[in-house]
């Protein structure tokens, strides 16, 4: 995620670049469901939550390059983390346009 920040530059290829990250995870939902298990887990455990921090931030720095107002950095996370928690509960299967189009409105 770090990386895809720095590569973002606040261009419409930044954007378009975490949306295809997010429908490749989708894709191969293994590692997203992991990741949510630990999510729960440090939720009971505070000695777990260093990666979760680490996400949030890392989700948040990519947002930076795109807008510097608090309340839309605060969403960002929130917004990525659900839209992949909704595409692994339901059958709907995302597409790189409508993740792009929910990055965008949240972002600019």
């Amino acid at each position: 995620m770090r990386a895809l920040a720095e590569e973002a530059g606040g261009s419409e290829a930044g954007l378009r670049a975490l949306a295809e990250l997010m429908c490749s995870v989708v894709a191969g939902p293994e590692h997203l469901l992991a990741e949510y298990e630990l999510y729960l887990l440090a939720a009971r455990r505070p000695e777990l939550r260093g990666p979760t921090r680490d996400w949030i931030s890392a989700v948040a720095e990519f947002g930076r390059c795109y807008t510097d107002d608090p309340v839309r950095l605060r969403i960002l996370p929130g917004v990525v983390d659900g839209l992949l928690m909704q595409a692994l509960l339901t059958d709907w299967q995302p597409t790189a346009e409508e993740f792009t189009e929910v990055l965008r409105t949240v972002l600019l």
